[in-house]
């Protein structure tokens, strides 16, 4: 069996990419992340540091990489897909067959984010409405946003504080889609290739930063090819 490990985007919980699951080969496990403060770890402490949310996936990964896996990281979850494999190689341990980034510029450009984690609530719930992702219903409903603000500012305080640092390049062939009506261009995705030493695959698939709720049969499709090639004993 393949592990597909999925990491966390802003605001989401182990649940955000539930989609993909009847879509996977039959060899593909879906093995979801929980950062602290969500979900089943909703009683730990949220945190607002990519290097430290890094570390807490390091050890949530660790059992399911003794065997084949892949990473699928988006937005958020791309940025830390990427320190985890660079965290991996130092360590000398088994790196993914692949890894597929979704709506996410490479991360040597993360100082040209806007800053939004410090916006008044109100024009917060503006930005997450002109991002998609979440329904009307969630962002008219005053109790529900007041469970969710804390914890989507506290992710992208992380995101947008995030200092990069070249850290060499890995043998990881990598994916990388975005939106076409997303505010990436192709040279903020163009950094990729710093990170890999594999030329990276990038894509285009229709829609804004969560374009990725319209396309899973896509992405799984993407998946499943990547992983058809390995020969499960």
């Amino acid at each position: 069996m393949i592990n597909l490990i999925t990491l966390p985007y802003a605001g989401g919980n182990k649940f955000a990419y539930n989609a993909l699951k009847p879509l996977l080969s039959r060899n593909i496990t879906l093995v979801p992340m929980e950062l602290p403060g969500r979900g089943q770890r909703m009683n730990l402490p949220l945190l607002g540091d990519l290097q430290q949310m890094a570390d807490d996936l390091m050890v949530q990964v660790s059992p399911y990489i003794r065997n084949e896996y892949m990473f699928y990281g988006h937005s958020m979850g791309g940025t830390l897909g990427n320190l985890l494999i660079h965290r991996l190689k130092a360590g000398g341990r088994r790196l993914p067959l692949h890894f597929l980034v979704t709506g996410c510029a490479a991360p040597k450009v993360n100082h040209l984010r806007a800053v939004r984690h410090k916006l008044p609530d109100r024009d917060l719930r503006d930005e997450l409405r002109a991002l998609g992702g979440l329904p009307e219903e969630v962002l008219n409903n005053q109790a529900l946003m007041e469970f969710f603000l804390p914890i989507i500012r506290e992710d992208m305080r992380a995101l947008e504080m995030y200092q990069y640092k070249p850290l060499g390049k890995y043998d990881v062939p990598l994916t990388i889609v975005n939106g076409t009506s997303e505010p990436i261009s192709d040279d903020m995705a163009a950094g990729w290739a710093d990170e890999t030493t594999i030329p990276p695959d990038f894509r285009r698939m229709e829609g804004d930063h969560f374009f990725i709720l319209q396309h899973f049969a896509e992405l799984a499709a993407i998946i499943n090819h990547q992983t058809a090639r390995i020969s499960i004993v």
